[in-house]
């Protein structure tokens, strides 16, 4: 099956200028829906809506990604038939590839788990949650691209990556980087050559009826590696629900802003990280006993070195959270 990224490629080496109209192809399993190139050559969705209800909502124009409600349009497909009807048009504003290809992806996830004529209020909702996600691409990361990088092979070598996915940075405040509301994952990746991370004194005390597993990775940056992407290519792969894959595609942009389109640059060695994954209790790391700390110093934080101490080399528990690592 052609991905939508190639289909738009082929519109894009094809097409020509046909006035008010515009060139259309269809989407792998969807009727209705359409995928098209405007007249600058950017790609765009046209979604085909019930509006029986004549609901009347504002188009928006946001700094990459433009929305039309309810626009009458006529489509030109490859064998030059000439498609008019009323149509919800998503048009993105950039020549960067990069961020064409994300667009093209998250918005067929978006369209795939829509009906083929759903009623516009209802688009406008799913609608919402893509105008919402773009927004973060002018904000600041919250994490390193090496970090999210670890996380993404943590969830892509799992044996339940759909679990870790439904677990991962379900709340902006959660000190833990996966959590299933019982048991807790932090995920440190790093540079150096001995197992060298920063914890802060918090994480290293989750709550009393939680387990905690600490994974280390080694993070090496190389010229022709794996980047941020190709990780989530090989899970979407891997997970059954593919609903769960606009979640990912949420974090990413939630996390890397506008070092977004860095990360499409930065490949890190994949076969020497995912030898490398260890799995460590947190009671087995050398921490600080609270009572030894001020009750007016907070914030605490060290670094510690987990190379020669004791790993997990067998989930013998009940939590379903730690049983999908492996």
């Amino acid at each position: 099956m052609q991905t939508v990224f190639k289909i738009f490629q082929d519109l894009k080496n094809n097409s020509s200028n046909n006035g008010e109209s515009y060139v259309i192809a269809s989407l792998p399993s969807i009727k209705n829906h359409k995928i098209g190139i405007s007249h600058s050559l950017q790609p765009m969705f046209f979604i085909n809506c019930d509006n029986s209800k004549n609901t009347k909502l504002l188009d928006t124009n946001l700094e990459f990604i433009t929305v039309q409600f309810n626009r009458q349009c006529q489509l030109i497909n490859k064998n030059k038939k000439v498609i008019e009807g009323d149509y919800t048009i998503i048009s993105l504003k950039t020549e960067s590839d990069y961020l064409q290809e994300y667009f093209l992806k998250i918005v067929y996830v978006l369209i795939k788990d829509i009906s083929e004529k759903p009623l516009l209020k209802d688009l406008k909702i799913e609608i919402e949650k893509l105008l919402n996600l773009f927004t973060k691409f002018s904000k600041p990361p919250l994490k390193t691209i090496q970090g999210l990088w670890a996380e993404l092979l943590l969830i892509e070598q799992s044996k339940n990556p759909d679990y870790l996915i439904q677990s991962w940075h379900n709340s902006t405040f959660d000190k833990y980087d996966f959590n299933d509301g019982i048991d807790k994952i932090e995920v440190k990746s790093t540079t150096k050559s001995r197992r060298l991370h920063n914890f802060s004194l918090e994480q290293l005390t989750p709550n009393l009826n939680s387990n905690l597993i600490i994974t280390s990775i080694f993070t090496i940056e190389t010229g022709t590696g794996k980047n941020v992407f190709d990780l989530i290519e090989r899970i979407e792969n891997k997970i059954k629900d593919k609903i769960l894959c606009f979640k990912v595609f949420e974090m990413v942009a939630l996390t890397l802003g506008k070092d977004f389109e860095k990360s499409f640059e930065i490949f890190f060695d994949y076969q020497f990280a995912v030898d490398s994954i260890k799995y460590y209790n947190n009671f087995d790391i050398p921490t600080i006993s609270n009572y030894l700390i001020p009750s007016n110093i907070i914030n605490v934080r060290f670094d510690c070195d987990l190379t020669d101490l004791k790993t997990v080399t067998k989930m013998n528990t009940k939590s379903k959270l730690h049983n999908s690592l492996y």
